[in-house]
């Protein structure tokens, strides 16, 4: 017992110096780290004010070229000048913003001492929420291969409006799918682009009318909207290039036009009604309908990809994709319509999250997906990682 007691405490021993020992590497890192960025601040201050606007911070990101594009530079100092509205930041509270990025919100000195901020759940920046009024664009640019791969998820209901709109929406699909015979027989690129041309002149109303609805309510209650409604009239958006894309490889017919036209009638009308009367019930609506687009264009890329070579489906694997497409999503000048396909399952899953996540938020709250806070925070830690990285190189 004697034994196993002093072994005890010499293992204790050892794990505390070997923790002691990390806290130091720590610490020297972090004083390193903190040396660094006060020189990139000083060295950028032009006017010597001991603060850092937006202009200045352009100048200090630019000597990271290999992790910030000039693209992501112009868009970075607007995000911090909106923030700021046009005014600058303390050096020290620009090393806080650090500090609470990296550190679990602890602050920091030159010496690498943490001091644990209490009672403060602010930004140091102070860079408010104005933005989000005007700010959102996002920018359709080459979605990475994870994003490309998208996982068929599902959002379990948990609520009665829940359980309503997950019947609501398999309801709709198995008439629809029994209407446009999907399930039988083989599929084609008639059958393909029949019905996502149908279902993307459908798509295209619900981020609208959510948007329409946000705007009159802000105007006519001299309130804020909280940065939603930009986002909803970029998904509305979005779902109208789908169409645009598949227009230009199937013409529609007069009869599909005029179903078209009486389909935006009842859906546009029904949602609006629903919409003013529970947007927690038409969003969780619609993430349910976007978990099935996600279905139905995973089947779609499948055939394609598993078509015999000289099948009419298989020519879609080489076929070029519509020029609108192609500059839309950065496919490049030999994209094909298979690599369409995968951008726009793209598109519908994030559709289905981001209303998902919209069919739970508050109201008042700020948009959960484009808060400016959280946006510059994701910059300052690619900024002190790239400090790190070139300490070690």
């Amino acid at each position: 017992h004697r034994w196993k007691s002093t072994a005890t405490v010499s293992s204790n021993v050892s794990d505390e110096s070997s923790v002691s020992s990390k806290e130091e590497a720590l610490a020297l890192a972090t004083a390193k780290v903190i040396r660094e960025i006060k020189a990139d601040l000083v060295k950028a201050d032009v006017n010597n004010d001991g603060k850092i606007d937006s202009e200045e911070l352009k100048a200090v990101l630019r000597n990271y070229s290999d992790v910030f594009t000039d693209k992501d530079i112009v868009e970075i100092g607007e995000l911090f000048y909106v923030g700021k509205a046009g005014s600058g930041v303390p050096h020290n509270d620009f090393l806080r913003a650090v500090s609470n990025v990296m550190y679990d919100k602890a602050e920091l000195d030159e010496g690498g001492v943490n001091h644990r901020k209490i009672g403060s759940s602010s930004h140091p920046l102070g860079l408010g929420k104005c933005g989000t009024e005007y700010s959102f664009g996002k920018s359709r640019g080459v979605y990475t291969e994870d994003e490309l791969d998208v996982k068929l998820t599902h959002v379990p209901p948990k609520t009665n409006a829940d359980k309503i709109a997950l019947a609501a929406v398999g309801v709709v699909r198995f008439l629809f799918d029994g209407v446009s015979l999907w399930n039988f027989g083989e599929i084609t690129q008639a059958k393909v682009l029949r019905r996502v041309i149908f279902l993307e002149t459908i798509a295209a109303i619900p981020g609208f009318v959510a948007a329409m609805v946000r705007h009159f309510q802000s105007v006519r209650t001299f309130s804020r909207d909280g940065g939603m409604l930009n986002m909803f009239l970029d998904e509305a958006n979005n779902e109208r290039m789908h169409l645009l894309s598949f227009v230009r490889m199937r013409d529609p017919g007069n009869v599909m036009r005029f179903v078209v036209l009486g389909s935006q009638v009842a859906a546009g009308t029904g949602f609006l009604i629903l919409y003013a009367m529970s947007p927690t019930f038409c969003h969780r609506l619609v993430g349910y309908i976007e978990e099935e687009a996600c279905h139905t264009y995973t089947t779609i890329i499948d055939t394609i990809e598993n078509a015999p070579d000289e099948s009419e489906m298989a020519e879609w694997r080489t076929e070029i994709a519509p020029a609108i497409a192609r500059g839309y999503w950065k496919l490049g000048e030999t994209g094909t319509v298979l690599d369409m396909m995968y951008a726009i399952r793209a598109d519908e899953a994030e559709h289905r999250d981001v209303n998902h996540v919209c069919s739970g938020i508050r109201e008042g709250q700020i948009n959960p997906l484009y808060n400016p806070e959280d946006q510059f925070d994701k910059v300052l830690e690619k900024y002190v990682k790239q400090i790190l990285k070139r300490g070690k190189d």
